[in-house]
């Protein structure tokens, strides 16, 4: 199994993705999940008419570095909320999918809605149709383009119950309802550990929908998006689920937050009033470069363990 992050990792130190590409150098990283995730707001250069380029740009950096996307994140983009820019939001979700098949990229992971009078379990069948619409609406483009749509587990407390998928097996019947053939799940371990899941249950039951992962850990209540081992997650019972299910995705981290960056969601650090100036309220980015190489030695150790680490 290969190991990935994402290119958020270096969001608060880069204005462009290709800047977040070169950082990577030297980190141990090759391969990148990229982050289209913040690409929607008023004025993003992804929502313009020249939003190619730094698309291109980034696959420029890739190749330069040696580094190549693997998957990749939506925008952040609520297609049930009403008071959501709804023009934009499928502009920028279909312009993801489109830079994906300009990169190479199989998989993307594309955020379902949830609306707050959508209410967890009650609410699965509205749910289920609501979203449907909103999936069926990318099939054209999906198809056209050969890229998985990936959807998504999450956390009640993210959440506070508007969001329906928290466990494999409810991921695996509303695949299975729809039965596109690009449609399917990715797995993020700490969203599970947040629901005191069974990583080892939830995975299989998701089998062979199973595209790709968000591997990162809490300590069960907030998603910190920390590395494997400084939290509660299980991860032995990960690994061996995804080897029971002969999983052939790779490993990608989206623990950002290994070292927390200058008021950080879902943490804001201090902020004591009064003090003459701050030099330390986010580390040098020679420093977060060094989180990410232990970020990648602690995949490297974890799946070496089982004998499924592979450059």
């Amino acid at each position: 199994m290969r190991i990935a992050t994402t290119t958020g990792d270096f969001r608060h130190y880069c204005k462009t993705p290709a800047e977040c590409v070169l950082a990577f150098e030297g980190t141990g990283f090759k391969y990148l999940d990229y982050s289209f995730y913040e690409e929607i707001y008023p004025g993003s250069p992804f929502l313009g008419d020249d939003w190619l380029r730094q698309v291109d740009e980034a696959a420029e950096a890739a190749a330069k570095s040696g580094m190549i996307f693997v998957q990749a994140h939506s925008p952040n983009y609520n297609p049930l909320s009403p008071s959501a820019d709804h023009e934009a939001g499928m502009k920028a979700t279909i312009r993801s999918i489109e830079a994906c098949a300009r990169l190479g990229i199989p998989n993307i992971v594309v955020h379902n809605g949830e609306r707050k009078n959508i209410l967890y379990p009650e609410g699965k069948e509205t749910y289920f149709s609501l979203n449907r619409k909103f999936n069926e609406a990318l099939f054209p483009i999906m198809e056209k383009t050969g890229v998985n749509v990936l959807i998504e587990n999450s956390a009640y407390e993210n959440m506070q119950g508007k969001y329906y998928f928290m466990t494999g097996s409810e991921m695996t019947e509303y695949l299975d309802r729809i039965g596109h053939p690009l449609l399917h799940a990715v797995w993020d371990t700490g969203h599970a550990n947040m629901n005191g899941a069974n990583q080892y249950k939830e995975i299989t039951a998701l089998g062979s929908h199973l595209k790709a992962l968000h591997v990162q850990d809490n300590f069960g209540t907030y998603d910190e998006h920390i590395a494997p081992m400084m939290g509660t997650l299980d991860l032995d019972a990960v690994i061996q689920a995804l080897l029971d299910i002969k999983y052939d995705g790779y490993f990608t981290f989206e623990a950002s937050n290994i070292l927390a960056a200058w008021n950080c969601w879902p943490h804001a650090r201090m902020d004591t009033p009064g003090i003459r100036e701050r030099k330390v309220a986010q580390v040098s980015l020679q420093v977060r470069q060094k989180a990410e190489d232990l970020l990648y030695e602690i995949g490297k150790y974890a799946l070496s363990q089982y004998g499924c680490f592979e450059e």
